[in-house]
């Protein structure tokens, strides 16, 4: 299927003012627009929405961005993405096809039995990597896809990730793998948790953040390389509306090369609305905690992070929404881009939001 999309605020959007921010060595962020598609929106009769990871084949010029839909409103799968993008704005979107994501048996995945959430396509492999938070057991999973949307295999997983009957190990529900990157040199698969084990501490709260786990896997044979310790920030602010919901936590990163990432975390109180936190983090240093059954209470030194972007309701003219996906895009006059997208989590208030920036080369 193909539908394009025009923004209507772009224009608008590249003249907003920006707010002071860290380059971190990441290069001034410029925003180049946005494209915003409401909830509801169906495509051959499928709704469009929970993008919760997106990445870019630079030769095809083409963004792979997966659903986080657990097969309830169509079965579980992922889309082939154009951004019509030049230096003055971001001017369309085509959905050039919609794909389900198969089982080991070829089948789509079983209501509830998946929720895709990250995407990183291998240009060498031409496949794709994607992680699931969990499957009816709370089970959760990396996997390698073909294009079809074929099951190549799925990595195993070290215990302390795997939830057991009493719920006193593993990840938490819905707050397992929402981040995955390769690594510049391409061998090594990085997913991370949204929040700690339980084994390892607490979720976030308005007081703390919460210790992550960053797990590298050997592409070739997936053999766990390593595993290290994210620190999220603490909840932004407290909820004023029923049912006073508010959380913090890792939702993607992407690498950054010479064992730096770019990470993004997703903050909502509700009421109040989001903030989204963009960090440059270093592997550099960080302990590495693989033999470790649980890192509650140890002293682990975690990836040091600087922050490098804050986004706000109303900073650079947006009504941002719940960031989950972050992929590099195409260098636009001479400039690299960094492409942020929002899970609309399929909810009539909220909707789905393409965010593209311009970062200058902070090395020149």
């Amino acid at each position: 299927m193909k539908t394009l999309f025009a923004s209507a605020a772009a224009a608008l959007a590249i003249l907003a003012p920006v707010p002071q921010a860290s380059a971190g060595g990441l290069g001034k962020p410029d925003l180049l627009g946005e494209i915003v598609l409401p909830t509801g929106l169906k495509l051959g009769g499928i709704e469009f929405g929970g993008i919760s990871g997106l990445d870019y084949d630079a030769a095809n010029e083409l963004f792979y961005a997966i659903s986080d839909d657990r097969s309830e409103k169509a079965p579980a799968r992922f889309y082939v993405l154009k951004l019509a993008i030049d230096d003055k704005g971001v001017h369309g979107l085509d959905v050039v096809s919609s794909t389900p994501l198969l089982d080991a048996a070829g089948k789509p995945f079983a209501t509830k039995d998946v929720d895709p959430e990250a995407i990183r396509f291998n240009a060498a492999t031409g496949t794709f990597y994607w992680s699931s938070e969990g499957d009816l057991g709370g089970k959760p999973a990396v996997r390698e896809s073909r294009t079809d949307g074929t099951l190549v295999r799925e990595f195993s997983l070290p215990e302390a990730y795997l939830p057991n009957a009493d719920k006193t190990r593993g990840v938490r529900n819905n707050l397992a793998f929402e981040a995955m990157t390769i690594s510049a040199d391409g061998k090594t698969l990085l997913v991370g948790t949204e929040n700690a084990l339980v084994q390892d501490g607490d979720k976030a709260t308005l007081q703390a953040g919460s210790r992550s786990r960053i797990l590298a896997l050997d592409i070739t044979n997936g053999e766990v390389m390593g595993e290290y310790a994210y620190e999220t920030g603490p909840i932004f602010a407290k909820a004023t509306q029923d049912p006073f919901w508010n959380d913090n936590g890792l939702s993607e990163f992407i690498g950054l090369g010479d064992g730096e990432l770019v990470t993004v975390e997703r903050s909502f109180a509700l009421g109040v609305g989001n903030q989204i936190n963009l960090f440059r983090a270093s592997l550099a240093g960080a302990a590495d905690v693989r033999d470790a059954a649980s890192i509650a209470g140890a002293t682990v030194t975690p990836l040091a992070k600087e922050q490098v972007l804050k986004l706000d309701e109303g900073d650079f003219g947006l009504d941002i929404d719940n960031i989950e996906a972050i992929s590099w895009g195409p260098e636009v006059g001479g400039r690299r881009t960094l492409v942020i997208v929002s899970d609309n989590n399929f909810n009539p208030k909220q909707f789905t939001q393409f965010v593209v920036f311009q970062l200058d080369d902070a090395t020149n």
